[in-house]
């Protein structure tokens, strides 16, 4: 009988962490809505790098250190600084989220399984897939306990993983679709090689 309260204890615990985790990741969410615009730092398998960048719905606009990237919930045009060709491409979700620390907000809503514990003034949301072949495997989201606001990302594709650390956050005017897409009049030199 004991052995049956136990497995019934355990069971009890991993519904309510997950239901936790979900209540966490949805009040998260609804901070994110709308346009939101964020100062980054990352690090991982393509190095570290620094800048800010414009989410709204799954659309971003992100200026680093490194490039400029804008996407438009469907392709994605890539330009190194310094460089005089833009690539444009139609990322995989695992390529997207790897650049959009709000990416995990359609995650963790279907085909994964989630847990949660307390880390310091902070939540965190680990995030496990499902599917052994979804593009992100793994995931933990760091919020902070007082406002649900973002804190990181890190997300596991393939064997490596990429961190993305939030250090500001702020809500923006909504953009219009064009200001998520590249435009050759502002960068009339450079070539637009389509890899799609």
């Amino acid at each position: 009988m004991r052995k049956y309260l136990f497995t019934l204890l355990c069971l009890l615990t991993l519904t309510v962490s997950a239901q936790n985790a979900r209540q966490i990741l949805d009040r998260t969410a609804a901070g994110l809505s709308g346009c939101v615009t964020a100062s980054f730092t990352t690090s991982g398998a393509a190095g570290k790098a620094s800048g800010t960048i414009t989410v709204q719905g799954n659309k971003f606009y992100l200026a680093s250190s490194q490039a400029k990237v804008w996407y438009d919930g469907k392709s994605q045009w890539a330009l190194l600084n310094g460089s005089d060709e833009v690539n444009l491409t139609t990322p995989t979700a695992a390529e997207a989220a790897a650049m959009n620390p709000a990416a995990f907000i359609g995650l963790y809503k279907k085909g994964y399984t989630m847990s949660t514990k307390t880390v310091g003034s902070n939540y965190q949301v680990y995030l496990k897939a499902q599917n052994p072949r979804a593009s992100i495997k793994e995931a933990y989201v760091t919020v902070s306990r007082n406002g649900y606001v973002l804190k990181s990302v890190r997300l596991k594709q393939g064997k490596g993983w990429n961190t993305i650390n939030v250090t500001s956050l702020k809500k923006s005017g909504k953009k219009p679709a064009a200001y998520f897409q590249f435009k050759r009049k502002d960068h009339p030199r450079v070539e637009v090689i389509d890899l799609r």
